[in-house]
């Protein structure tokens, strides 16, 4: 999975270059910021791995592998979270401890690319690989290979409305759209689009999928 992800942020990384959407800003401090930031989300990402996400999978209420394979395990646990995770999202805006301490940081920079998708403070990556593993792990019961399907799921996601391109509206139908996290990503305006899959959205009231 790790190489599915590699290869999906190259991808969007080389179209933002060949049909850009929007023209960024230039700003001298942004590569080193985001090597900074990004090497300590790998660090995370490599301490989870040795440590919380097998203690999770030590016990578990449904052990759902049993019973699924990974594919369907991993898609059912990326459904699942992105209601879990509307809410935290939106707790990060609305709580002000919680954007100072944790989510502030993911709005600073003035570019939205694919690299701006995990330049996130470290507690913040912390929590949220807490969450997806007693998620995956000790809620579900779900295998790694299940764990690893839901990971290229989220990273999926990420990538996919950080990226600097255009897409159809009727991809927020359905998806979070780069043009949709644009909105969201707004200075001083933190009341739109807090989710992956849009039908939380939709039934929270925080839905908006303009034209362009």
């Amino acid at each position: 999975m790790l190489v599915l992800i590699v290869l999906a942020f190259g991808a969007c990384f080389v179209l933002e270059r060949l049909v850009p959407g929007w023209k960024l800003p230039r700003v001298s401090t942004w590569p080193l910021r985001v090597l900074a930031v990004n090497g300590a989300q790998l660090a995370v990402v490599l301490v989870a791995g040795i440590s919380w996400e097998k203690w999770f999978s030590a016990a578990s209420a449904f052990h759902l592998s049993r019973h699924v394979g990974p594919v369907p395990g991993g898609l059912l646990a990326y459904v699942m979270a992105t209601f879990v995770f509307y809410w935290w999202h939106r707790w990060r805006h609305t709580v002000d401890f919680l954007w100072l301490h944790f989510h502030q940081i993911h709005h600073s920079p003035q570019r939205i690319e694919v690299i701006t998708s995990f330049y996130k403070h470290p507690l913040e990556m912390t929590v949220n690989s807490l969450l997806g593993g007693l998620l995956v792990y000790t809620l579900l019961g779900l295998s790694p290979a299940a764990g690893a399907v839901y990971t290229l799921c989220t990273a999926l996601g990420e990538f996919f409305y950080h990226t600097n391109v255009r897409t159809p509206q009727w991809v927020g139908l359905i998806f979070q759209r780069p043009e949709m996290h644009r909105i969201h990503h707004e200075y001083q305006k933190h009341s739109h689009n807090y989710g992956d899959l849009v039908i939380w959205d939709y039934l929270f009231g925080t839905y908006h999928n303009p034209r362009e």
